[in-house]
């Protein structure tokens, strides 16, 4: 994980951002996102369908046991899946208990409702 870290961390230092990002990620790049977090500056975090938790994943996606997460985000923090995923992450997800995190069912992830909340969320945060 401390590769894709290392590997996102030089695309946003070569980008031409003048302030931290807001880093956006879906399904098990949620973890990457979650590494960088951990340790580099954000201006926000947004995960789409992140998994439940990072034992969740299969072998063949996370080959080593990664612990979970342990970040303080002290900046916007949005999730975002159908009813069924986030359903599941209210309950198992250290994220989707929190009551400063924004969270948001949608049917779906691909369609200009999901674009539509993310555009609202972003809004209402400031961004």
């Amino acid at each position: 994980m401390h590769y894709f870290e290392s590997k996102l961390r030089d695309e946003i230092r070569f980008s031409t951002l003048l302030f931290p990002p807001v880093v956006f990620a879906r399904s098990a790049a949620c973890l990457i996102a979650q590494t960088y977090i951990s340790s580099n500056p954000a201006s926000g975090l947004f995960l789409m369908s992140p998994p439940i938790s990072n034992a969740s994943l299969p072998k063949e996606l996370l080959p080593t046991d990664l612990a979970e997460f342990d970040f303080e985000p002290k900046f916007p923090v949005g999730i975002m899946g159908t009813p069924k995923e986030m359903e599941a992450l209210r309950v198992h997800h250290r994220l989707g208990d929190d009551p400063n995190v924004d969270k948001m069912d949608v049917v779906n992830l691909d369609g200009s409702e999901a674009l539509n909340e993310i555009e609202r969320w972003l809004d209402d945060v400031g961004i």
